[in-house]
């Protein structure tokens, strides 16, 4: 028998997913809670959103895995993707929920089963044959599941236990003690002990039983990408050779946000031939008006720049000779101040200002007059909560026994449901987050102060744009690989990601504390070259919570107090803060959570510390 099991569509994205046992409870005249097995599920192609981009960041994750695995390792450490994903091999699903058919679709398994009262074992072909055999033949005790699998880091499962008796040629006189230590059955018959160990089908390792529902038996891999870069912005930016830059333009302010949508939709003309002819027969028209022939060029030359790009081929030119980032971070940088520009322009937002305003009339035992001097004191430059911020979250594959590359892990593609056809398994959602740009001249002073980079190669802290320009080219966003850490060498992303990144955990971490959300349910979006840090809900339950508008709203110097004191001190300390950096005492979040795998997190980098072998002073970034 399967069964149809209703779940949040989120939820089922990450706890639910094919090959995957689940803890699964039937209903009826009596209550059975059994193991099971997601064999599939009843899916449905998700259309409205950028599947160019979506397979592209998928690629691009699972040749991460496949090179984090180990020095000179391939994709080979990964199954089932081919030569990749393409738009024509692959399909993205979103389980159905508004049809009589929804859910997930799972199968009781093991379907291996003793008696409590007798011991014997029972191994049933099918859940069919189960259903109809619950009690033991011999003492009609109710049946008990074996809750063991067997599974393998190479990816391979299977519940299939050795239940039978090469000396008696038969599984019929096959008992156990039901001891969860106990790793033998044993044959009634001729007193033989039968191991339950088993060699896995694929890769020959010996396997031992383990609980099915332990958490290692399947590590889903997943991503989450801000959904507003449609295939027109992504060929904009990936297919011209100024659609990066004039992105960077923008966020520079030498154009404008209705200029760079402009050039977006139509493009620019960079043809000389075009733009001299424009001008000519402006020209020529402006004198037949009467203009004199000074203010005739002046009038031409504007109608020029307008419709034949003029205008833009300079600015191109003047950032071409400023910009000197590789063209592949270049491309990431401005995908992510889109993504920053369209959250800042969500009409569903709250300022600091405004939770001042709602703090006092709520009368909370917050302090509002006091947020917009924590927030510079916390080196935050700007910071709002928004609401409605479109997400499209995916899984794309698994692993077993290890959640990381490395060792033989191996990621798995999910099984195919129709030949030929890869499957991503993803959802929609709006939801809110709280979106932190931290200050970036502050950002470059500790980076000096502790001689992180060279003095000489930073910019005038006076220039906002040479600040900012410093960033697009120190801040190599393709460096950041979800699965590796960061080489120390590339001095200027190392620090920034860590400290930005461990300010995300911590502020995560104080958020789940304060708005009654778990710190599973919170997660974070990280824009190093801004620098900055979305941390949003991910609304697992399919509805908008509020929480992180409250405590926004309500509670904002609470919520940095705690995140400050949340970086003093380890429960591990002082192991944690002289060796580890970072800890599941004060920083590690579930890896559903965490962008980069709890790589890269330094709470050092916040208090400050003193090495002990060089007596080198190390300041914090939030040092007092």
């Amino acid at each position: 028998m399967k069964y149809q099991m209703k779940r949040g569509v989120s939820q089922s994205l990450y706890k639910y997913l094919p090959e995957s046992w689940i803890d699964f409870s039937v209903r009826g005249e009596e209550r059975y809670n059994y193991i099971a097995h997601v064999t599939r599920w009843n899916s449905e192609k998700l259309d409205g959103i950028n599947k160019r981009r979506l397979i592209r960041v998928v690629n691009q994750a699972i040749e991460a895995f496949g090179t984090a695995a180990g020095e000179g390792a391939t994709i080979s450490n990964t199954a089932g993707y081919g030569n990749g994903l393409t738009l024509e091999n692959c399909t993205v699903l979103n389980p159905k929920h508004d049809s009589d058919e929804r859910g997930v679709v799972a199968e009781i398994s093991p379907l291996t089963f003793y008696c409590p009262s007798c011991h014997k074992v029972y191994q049933f072909k099918d859940s069919e044959a189960y259903q109809k055999c619950k009690k033991c033949r011999l003492c009609h005790a109710e049946l008990k599941q074996m809750r063991q699998i067997y599974f393998c880091k190479c990816g391979f499962a299977t519940d299939k236990h050795p239940v039978y008796c090469r000396t008696c040629k038969s599984s019929d006189s096959i008992y156990w003690s039901g001891k969860l230590n106990d790793y033998n059955f044993r044959c009634k018959k001729c007193g033989n002990k039968i191991p339950m160990f088993k060699k896995c089908d694929q890769c020959g390792t010996r396997l031992s039983p383990k609980i099915a529902l332990d958490p290692s038996q399947y590590f889903a891999y997943s991503i989450s990408l801000i959904d507003i870069i449609d295939e027109n912005v992504e060929k904009f930016i990936s297919d011209t050779d100024y659609g990066a830059i004039l992105t960077v333009a923008c966020w520079l302010g030498k154009i404008t946000r209705s200029e760079l949508d402009e050039v977006i939709a139509n493009g620019i003309t960079s043809d000389p031939e075009a733009y001299q002819k424009k001008y000519d027969d402006s020209y020529n028209m402006f004198i037949a008006a009467g203009l004199d022939p000074a203010s005739a060029a002046n009038a031409a030359s504007a109608v020029a720049n307008k419709d034949c790009g003029s205008k833009y081929l300079a600015i191109v030119n003047d950032l071409k000779a400023k910009i000197f980032t590789s063209p592949e971070s270049l491309a990431k940088v401005s995908e992510a101040i889109l993504e920053y520009m369209f959250v800042k322009e969500i009409e569903d937002k709250s300022s600091l200002d405004d939770a001042e305003d709602i703090s006092r009339m709520l009368n909370t035992n917050a302090n509002p007059e006091e947020f917009k001097k924590l927030a510079e004191k916390r080196a935050i430059s700007s910071v709002e909560v928004c609401g409605n911020i479109p997400f499209v979250s995916c899984s794309y594959g698994y692993t077993r026994e290890k959640s990381e590359p490395g060792d033989g892990a191996v990621l798995r593609a999910f099984k195919e449901e129709h030949n030929g056809v890869k499957n991503i398994y993803a959802t929609k959602l709006n939801t809110e987050g709280v979106l932190f740009e931290f200050d970036r001249v502050k950002i470059l002073k500790w980076l000096d102060k502790n001689s992180y980079v060279s003095h000489d190669e930073l910019p005038d802290f006076n220039d906002e744009n040479a600040v900012k320009l410093w960033f697009v080219n120190n801040v190599r966003p393709e460096l950041i690989k979800p699965f590796s850490k960061i080489d120390p060498a590339e001095a200027a992303t190392y620090y920034i990601y860590n400290l930005i990144h461990t300010l995300s955990h911590l502020l995560i971490r104080s958020a789940a504390s304060m708005c009654g959300l778990d710190k599973n349910s919170i997660s974070e979006y990280i824009l190093p070259s801004i620098p900055g840090v979305l941390v949003y809900c991910q609304n697992s339950q399919g509805f908008n919570l509020g929480a992180l508008f409250n405590i926004f709203e309500a509670y904002f110097d609470k919520w940095l107090d705690s995140a400050y004191q949340g970086a003093q001190k380890c429960i591990f300390d002082p192991i944690c803060a002289s060796r580890y950096k970072a800890c599941t005492g004060c920083l590690f979040l579930n890896e559903v959570s965490c962008q980069h795998f709890n790589h890269d997190l330094d709470r050092t980098l916040i208090i400050g510390s003193v090495d002990r072998a060089t007596s080198v002073r190390h300041w914090g970034f939030w040092e007092e």
